[in-house]
């Protein structure tokens, strides 16, 4: 069996010190390096430069091995954590109230009461009900328009570019983040819908897309 290295000894203390200060982190690190580094300077000078490359290579292994664990880690978003439950079909439902902002407003307003948070999406067209009913302001745009007169924010409001209609940000939206559509369309037209059907589709499977109805006169979830 080899006889012990005492030569060592002073590095191996140094080490340990600088192993405990990692142990108990904040202040402590500080502390047992300075005492590493003073104690090899009375007890072995030359050791010095070797506990600085020790000393780096294992902040570097550390440091790596917390990047790659942060990295494994799900965030919120990637659990689902997200500020909106619903997502709402503006122009379908507007559809089943005779495009009545303030119908569409109160069963928005009702769900929001009850701690059911929406991101509302528009198409572009929604721009004829507002100048129709002199809701507009001159040089306001159409989502500006849409956040003032039904007092929403407009981080958790979408309107689709002219020309274009908002349902494959609904159906991309809502199965990127795994999210419920309330809507009355089935979003399973052949032409309309081609490159979203697969992605309807995988929301349906998870009962992601639910009806709602005018029942009594007020839009309900079915």
């Amino acid at each position: 069996m080899p006889d012990f290295d005492y030569t060592q000894l002073p590095i191996i203390i140094s080490l340990l010190a600088i192993l405990g200060g990692l142990t108990f982190r904040g202040i402590w690190i500080w502390v047992s390096l300075t005492f590493a580094v003073l104690f090899l300077y009375v007890t072995d000078k030359d050791s010095i430069i070797t506990l600085v490359i020790y000393a780096l290579t294992a902040s570097l292994m550390i440091f790596g091995f917390l990047n790659i664990r942060r990295g494994l880690t799900p965030t919120k978003e990637d659990v689902g954590d997200h500020p909106f439950t619903f997502v709402v079909d503006s122009n379908n439902l507007l559809g089943l109230v005779d495009w009545d902002l303030d119908r569409f407003a109160s069963f928005i307003n009702e769900l929001e009461q009850d701690g059911l948070h929406t991101h509302l999406f528009f198409d572009y067209t929604i721009a004829r009900t507002l100048r129709e009913n002199n809701l507009m302001l001159p040089n306001e745009t159409v989502p500006t328009a849409i956040c003032r007169v039904l007092g929403r924010d407009r981080y958790n409001l979408t309107v689709s570019k002219k020309g274009y209609t908002a349902d494959p940000l609904i159906i991309r939206y809502a199965d990127r983040n795994n999210l419920t559509v309330l809507s009355n369309d089935k979003f399973d037209k052949l032409k309309e819908d081609k490159f979203i059907l697969k992605a309807a589709e995988r929301l349906k499977a998870k009962g992601l897309i639910q009806k709602v109805r005018l029942v009594d006169d007020h839009l309900t979830i079915m």
